[in-house]
């Protein structure tokens, strides 16, 4: 099988976006005094098996309160101007560590970069190779309290934990719970729970043949020690387009196809298919706790849009005859004639989610809704090219591109005189 160099199988090609809980903080914008109170077009159930369902109407955009971020970062880690090569590049995810210290999972060499409140780097953990506190692939960062820091490995298959001095605690794998799954590979570490357990992703390969395939992903959560793990569940995974072209199987990420979004937060983890607005909480035992959806309806696919979709794709690409056939190809297997319901969810830290609107790249501004636990809903406006790593009570973390392309880490503090709980 021919593979073009829009997809990877050594990466998962399920999109999480970015892999791990990605979260956002912001506040009240003219709600109402009653936060908790009942907003037109929304409302809150529970069933009989004690499911709690948050119904958001066709429209929640038009009826739920507004949050705003603080204008600018309070604090930003960049690259220093006299620095010989870049220090922030291809960063994969970001965490808040106490005394304000940040860290980054840097992809380009598989390190843990520690900076501190000022904004300094203090330390360098990690590495590239297979021995204990290195990495292949560096994928996400999970904090727990109170001085425990844990990474994951796509490649290895591995999580790595480090006590708060960067110091190789021990480090354990999802290898060995594979007899205890109904997918033979070993699962991907996709984050991880409060009480230590790991979430994780075995994926399946595509049915060789033409036409559109969204291969099995089974969610499996494995508790402290690996010596057990709960099934939370299979979903259809990343659409992909197989085609046969010069005698031999093409297969690429169709255009606007569909994907399953993972979220892991303190209390469980969030699975949606972005096939329909709605998102679901299990516990680390598999248990469904909780439903959010709407039926708001899904955008029209446009020529102009599918343009912007091939644009944005092979944005970084070099011109020539390659790119101007495998943009035809994508015009050619361009079925949808709507866009995914929405673009992503992430877990807030309070065990809520976010979920934000369908967009192309970063280039535009991205409207999220966020719900509570309690059902509480509201919506905030990101700035283009904000690329939202945490989100915690008071804080945003994010990375962006500065004019020169290179990567920075921003922190927002939420405005003086948030709303309790956001």
């Amino acid at each position: 099988m021919k593979y073009d160099d829009t997809t990877n199988w050594t990466r998962p090609p399920i999109s999480w976006m970015h892999r791990t809980p990605v979260l956002l903080a912001a506040v009240w914008a003219g709600c109402s005094p009653d936060a908790n109170a009942p907003l037109p077009g929304t409302s809150t159930v529970t069933d009989s098996a004690g499911v709690r369902v948050v119904y958001l109407g066709d429209a929640p955009l038009d009826v739920v309160p507004r949050l705003a971020l603080a204008p600018e970062p309070e604090q930003v880690i960049r690259s220093g101007g006299d620095d010989a090569f870049a220090v922030l590049y291809d960063v994969r995810d970001v965490e808040l560590l106490p005394r304000g210290r940040i860290a980054v999972a840097n992809g380009s060499g598989n390190e843990i970069l520690v900076f501190d409140s000022s904004g300094e780097r203090v330390a360098t953990w990690g590495g590239t190779g297979d021995g204990p506190g290195e990495f292949r692939s560096l994928d996400w960062l999970a904090f727990l309290s109170p001085d425990t820091l844990v990474a994951g490995d796509r490649s290895l298959r591995r999580v790595t934990v480090f006590n708060a001095a960067g110091q190789y605690v021990r480090s354990f794998g999802t290898v060995d719970a594979v007899d205890r799954s109904s997918n033979p590979i070993p699962a991907v570490p996709m984050g991880l729970v409060d009480d230590g357990s790991l979430v994780g992703a075995a994926y399946s390969q595509p049915n060789p043949v033409p036409g559109s395939d969204r291969p099995a992903v089974e969610i499996v959560a494995i508790p402290p020690g690996a010596d057990s793990m709960h099934a939370i569940g299979t979903w259809p995974g990343e659409e992909v387009a197989i085609f046969r072209k010069d005698g031999l199987l093409e297969v690429t990420q169709p255009p606007f196809g569909r994907r399953l979004h993972l979220a892991a937060t303190a209390d469980g983890v969030w699975i949606a298919d972005d096939d329909r607005w709605e998102a679901r909480k299990y516990s680390a035992r598999g248990e469904l706790r909780l439903i959010v959806r709407s039926s708001a309806g899904s955008g029209l696919v446009t020529d102009e849009l599918l343009e912007a979709f091939i644009g944005e794709r092979y944005r970084d690409a070099v011109e020539g005859p390659a790119l101007q056939e495998m943009k035809e190809d994508l015009r050619a297997i361009a079925r949808h004639t709507t866009t995914p319901s929405f673009g992503m969810i992430v877990g807030r830290t309070d065990g809520g989610v976010a979920v934000g609107a369908y967009g192309l790249g970063t280039a535009s501004p991205r409207t999220w809704i966020t719900v509570r636990l309690d059902g509480t809903v509201a919506t905030v406006e990101l700035p283009a090219g904000l690329d939202v790593k945490r989100w915690g009570t008071d804080w945003v973390l994010a990375v962006v591109r500065d004019a020169l392309d290179r990567e920075e880490i921003h922190l927002y503090r939420i405005l003086a005189g948030a709303a309790p709980g956001w």
